[in-house]
């Protein structure tokens, strides 16, 4: 499903805001998941020396852009966080990726100035574990934190297209989870997940026309598979980045959605091998339930 009121235009280079949580982050392939290494707004390349893959889905859609499968871009944000070492050498590693935070948290990432032509809105994520706190959660538990997220969400975009006249948004209805060491209660999860992603489908055409005319919907609920994520069970792998960039590529070119085989149509399937991590990377890129667990916790505290 998506959904535009007028299909975006691409015409030559854009300035990309990735806008979002964790997911936006990159976590399940970056390596530098550190609890001891905050998320901050400066210095991170010496806190987190970037490794030779990784990014997450922004580490893709670089990837792409250097073999013009994909879009020519640089990006926006106010932190670089999990970028890996090429997307500092063209200017693709700053992003709004905040681990832990909650749409309501955005909000105030939301009020900096940005000049971004695209921003990339995947966020929400974090609000699904409310229902955590509601023991034998029943139907109505499970619509009131979908609503709450939803509402929270709209919120979240209206600031975001109040601080920047000029920009396309393309906004996510969020990927699921799957069963892994930090969601043991992912069947749960994710029927909040599709509740809220019904909710923002359902009240898009509550935005105002000249709002809708600056957004795009994007289906990434349907793009992975149990197989595209990493042990923790929320954040994708390799591969489930992969999809990610692939369906923001669709959209951002106005193609034809393709949940099945996203990647079909935009790239050859050459690039896996350049982008695949290094054993020791690899294990980097998949911390213990204890330490992402911490990574997490000590990010989202960060204001």
């Amino acid at each position: 499903m998506t959904y535009t009121q007028t299909p975006y235009k691409l015409n030559g280079p854009v300035l990309i805001r990735p806008f979002g949580d964790s997911i936006t982050y990159g976590v399940g392939f970056t390596i530098d998941a550190n609890p001891n290494c905050l998320v901050a707004e400066l210095n991170q390349y010496i806190c987190m020396p970037p490794g030779t893959a990784g990014g997450g889905y922004r580490g893709w859609m670089t990837l792409y852009s250097f073999m013009q499968d994909g879009i020519q871009f640089t990006t926006e944000g106010y932190q670089s966080g999990g970028s890996y070492a090429a997307q500092w050498a063209v200017n693709t590693q700053t992003h709004d990726g905040y681990p832990g935070w909650t749409n309501e948290l955005l909000l105030t990432k939301a009020s900096y100035n940005s000049f971004s032509d695209i921003t990339l809105v995947h966020s929400g994520t974090n609000d699904m574990w409310a229902i955590r706190l509601k023991p034998n959660p029943t139907d109505q538990d499970i619509d009131q934190v979908a609503n709450s997220a939803g509402e929270s969400l709209f919120a979240l975009l209206n600031a975001l297209l109040s601080k920047n006249k000029k920009a396309h948004f393309f906004v996510a209805q969020i990927i699921k989870t799957t069963n892994g060491t930090l969601a043991p209660d992912y069947q749960t999860i994710n029927k909040v997940i599709f509740k809220y992603n019904n909710y923002i489908a359902n009240n898009w055409f509550n935005f105002p026309p000249e709002s809708r005319a600056r957004m795009t919907l994007v289906d990434m609920h349907h793009t992975l598979q149990a197989s595209d994520y990493s042990p923790d069970g929320i954040h994708p792998n390799m591969y489930g980045y992969r999809k990610m960039a692939c369906t923001w590529i669709r959209a951002i070119r106005a193609m034809t959605p393709n949940q099945e085989d996203p990647c079909s149509g935009v790239l050859s399937g050459q690039e896996i091998k350049k982008m695949a991590p290094s054993k020791e990377e690899l294990k980097l890129m998949n911390p213990s339930k204890e330490t992402l667990e911490l990574f997490l916790k000590k990010s989202s505290a960060v204001k």
